[in-house]
C-alpha cells in the first residue's frame, strides 16, 4: 500500500476519535460545572443560616444600645457610663451638626488603648454614615447599613459602620439625634468576636449555647435557631485579612479547596464564610474521553512520524545511491585520465624528434592543451572523491621524500597559462631547501584549489605570491611546513571567515559572480586535515587581499 494512502486511512480513522474525545471531554466538563453549581446552591443554605445568626446578633446589639442611649437625656454621661459598665462598648463618640467631634475630649484619652482609638477617630468620624443613607450603602472610609428606630429626642436613622484599625476590622453603631448631632458607639472587637463564635454551630452543627437563646455581652437576649442535624460539609469563617476566625465540621475537609465562598452581611461585609465538602460528594470525572483523544492523537503522531521517517529514509537512500554513483564514476575516470596524460607525454616526447615545422608547432600547442585540461579534470575527480569520503573514515597518506620547492614550482607552472590569460602574475618564494616527507598529492590538491580561487576572484592586473617555509618546533623534534598564499584581490569579510570553508557556501551568489560550486575550500581543508595539517584564513594580509596559511607537520 502506498505511504500516502496509508497515511490518509490513518487520519480518516484517528480524526473522528480526536473529535469525539474532545466533544466528550467538553460535555463532561460542562456536566461537572453544572453539578458543582447545583451542589453549591443546595449547601449554601447552611451559609445563609449562619449569616442570619450573625445578623441577629448585631440586631440585638443595636436594640440594647438603643435602650442604653434612651435611658438618659445626657448623652455624655450615658456614653461614659456605658464604657464603664457595658463590656461590648469600647468608646463613645459625639459629633455636632457641623461635623465637629465633641466627645471624647482630649482629656478622656488615657492609656495606650485610648490613645490608639483617639488617633483613629478623626478618619472614622469623617467616613461615618450620614443621615438618610440607604441600606447597605458605603461611605468613603467604611461599610455601613442603616435601619429605622423610634425613641424620644432621637431621629429615626441609625447605621452600622465598618472601620479598620491596627488590630483589624472595627464595628461602630451610629444614631442621629433630633438636633442634627450624631452619636456613635465603637464596639469592643474581642467581645463581639467572642459572641459571634458563640452564636455559630460547633463541630456537630449545634449552637455552642445550650438553649435556643442566649445573653450577649451587651446584655441583650438573642433568639438563635438551634441546628439539630449534622451539617453537610465543613465551614470556616475568615476575617478581612483571610485569617481563620472559627471553623466547624470535619477537620479533614478543611484542607480541601472551598466549594462556596460567601461574604457576610453588613457590618462584616469584608468577612467570608467558606464551605468545604468531602470529595465523595463532588461529581466524578470520566477518563474515557481523555483516553480516546490521547489514542487518536497518538495514532496521528505515529502515522505522521512513520511517514516522515520513511520519506527521510528514502531520501537518504537516494542520496547514498547518488554519492556511490559519483564515487564509482570518479574512480572509473581515474584510469582513462591517467592513460590520456601518459600518452600525451609520449606524444610530446615523440614530437621532439620530428623536424621543426608549422605543423609540429601546432601539434605541440594542441598537446599542451590536452595535457592542461586532463590535469584539470584529474583535479576535479580528486576533489569529488575527497568530498564524498566519509568524514570519520581515515584515508591513507603516501609520504615520500619531496622537494617542496620543485613541487610548488610545478604547480605554479600549471597555472601560468590561465593566469596569463586572466592578466594575473604569480610569484613563488620558497625558503625550504631540504627534501621533506609529505604526500605531494595532498599539497597539490590544497594549492590547486587556492590558486583556482585567485584566478576567479582577483581582478585583472592582480598579483599572487606563494611563500614556503620550514619552521622548527621548539617544544619537540617535529618541524612544520608552512605554505602561505597571498593576493591583492578584494579580500574576505570577517563575518565570512568560517562560512567560506563550509560545503556549498559562497560569499557572492549573484548572477555576476564567477561560476563555482562552493566546495573548493572545503576540499582543501579536508585534504590538509587528512595529512594532519590545517588550512586557515590569516588575519594578516600583506598584499591587502586574502591570505591563506597551509601548515603540515613534518617528522624526522
Amino acid at each position: 500500500m502506498p505511504r500516502r494512502l496509508f497515511l490518509a486511512l490513518i487520519l480518516l480513522v484517528a480524526a473522528p476519535m480526536v473529535l469525539l474525545g474532545w466533544m466528550s471531554a467538553n460535555a463532561v466538563k460542562a456536566s461537572q460545572v453544572a453539578a458543582k453549581e447545583n451542589l453549591a446552591a443546595l449547601l449554601s443554605s447552611q451559609l445563609t443560616d449562619a449569616d442570619r445568626r450573625i445578623v441577629q446578633l448585631f440586631d440585638a446589639y443595636a436594640l440594647r444600645l438603643d435602650e442604653q442611649l434612651d435611658a438618659s437625656s445626657s448623652v455624655f454621661e450615658t456614653l461614659g457610663r456605658m464604657r464603664r459598665e457595658v463590656p461590648i462598648v469600647r468608646q463613645g463618640i459625639v459629633v455636632d451638626p457641623s461635623g465637629t467631634m465633641v466627645f471624647p475630649r482630649p482629656s478622656d484619652s488615657v492609656g495606650i488603648d485610648a490613645t490608639e482609638v483617639a488617633a483613629a477617630l478623626p478618619g472614622l468620624v469623617d467616613a461615618r454614615p450620614l443621615p438618610n443613607v440607604n441600606s447597605d450603602s458605603q461611605s468613603s472610609g467604611g461599610k455601613v447599613s442603616s435601619k429605622s428606630t423610634t425613641a424620644k429626642s432621637w431621629s429615626t436613622e441609625s447605621a452600622w459602620q465598618q472601620w479598620y484599625m491596627a488590630d483589624g476590622a472595627q464595628v461602630v453603631y451610629w444614631r442621629t439625634r433630633g438636633d442634627g448631632s450624631t452619636v456613635g458607639v465603637l464596639l469592643e472587637r474581642s467581645r463581639w468576636i467572642a459572641d459571634l463564635i458563640a452564636a455559630l454551630p460547633d463541630h456537630r452543627g449545634r449552637s455552642v449555647a445550650p438553649s435556643s437563646s442566649r445573653i450577649t455581652a451587651a446584655g441583650s437576649k438573642v433568639d438563635l435557631p438551634e441546628l439539630t442535624s449534622t451539617p453537610i460539609g465543613s465551614l470556616t469563617l475568615v476575617d478581612e485579612a483571610k485569617r481563620l476566625v472559627y471553623r466547624w465540621g470535619k477537620a479533614e475537609e478543611f484542607s480541601l479547596p472551598p466549594l462556596v465562598t460567601s461574604p457576610l452581611s453588613s457590618p462584616l461585609a469584608s468577612w467570608q464564610f467558606r464551605l468545604h465538602v468531602d470529595p465523595s460528594l463532588m461529581p466524578s470525572s470520566s477518563s474515557i474521553p481523555t483516553y480516546l483523544s490521547s489514542a487518536g492523537l497518538a495514532l496521528i503522531l505515529l502515522s505522521v512520524g512513520f511517514y516522515v521517517l520513511t520519506s527521510v529514509q528514502r531520501q537518504v537512500n537516494e542520496a547514498k545511491s547518488r554519492v556511490n554513483f559519483a564515487g564509482q564514476v570518479s574512480h572509473e575516470l581515474r584510469t582513462p585520465l591517467t592513460n590520456i596524460r601518459l600518452y600525451t607525454e609520449l606524444a610530446e616526447s615523440d614530437l621532439q624528434r620530428v623536424a621543426k615545422s608549422d605543423a609540429s608547432d601546432s601539434l605541440a600547442k594542441r598537446l599542451e592543451v590536452i595535457d592542461h585540461e586532463s590535469r584539470r579534470l584529474q583535479r576535479l575527480v580528486s576533489g569529488v572523491l575527497e568530498m564524498i569520503r566519509p568524514s570519520g573514515k581515515p584515508l591513507g597518506v603516501r609520504r615520500e621524500p619531496t622537494d617542496i620547492g620543485e613541487l610548488i614550482a610545478g604547480i605554479a607552472e600549471q597555472f601560468t597559462p590561465s593566469f596569463k590569460a586572466a592578466g594575473l602574475t604569480l610569484e613563488t618564494v620558497c625558503r625550504c631547501r631540504d627534501q621533506v616527507s609529505i604526500d605531494g598529492d595532498v599539497v597539490e590538491m590544497v594549492l590547486v584549489n587556492l590558486l583556482s580561487n585567485v584566478e576567479k576572484y582577483v581582478p585583472r592586473g592582480g598579483h599572487c605570491v606563494i611563500e614556503c617555509d620550514l619552521l622548527d618546533d621548539p617544544s619537540g623534534p617535529t618541524r612544520t611546513l608552512r605554505v602561505v598564499v597571498s593576493d591583492d584581490g578584494p579580500g574576505i569579510a570577517t563575518a565570512d571567515r568560517e562560512k567560506i570553508f563550509r560545503p556549498f557556501q559562497r560569499v557572492d551568489d549573484s548572477i555576476h559572480a564567477p561560476s563555482g560550486t562552493g566546495i573548493g575550500l572545503t576540499i582543501a581543508r579536508r585534504a590538509a586535515a587528512r595529512h594532519g595539517g590545517a588550512l586557515l584564513l590569516s588575519s594578516a594580509a600583506p598584499l591587502g587581499g586574502a591570505t591563506f596559511s597551509f601548515t603540515l607537520p613534518i617528522g624526522d
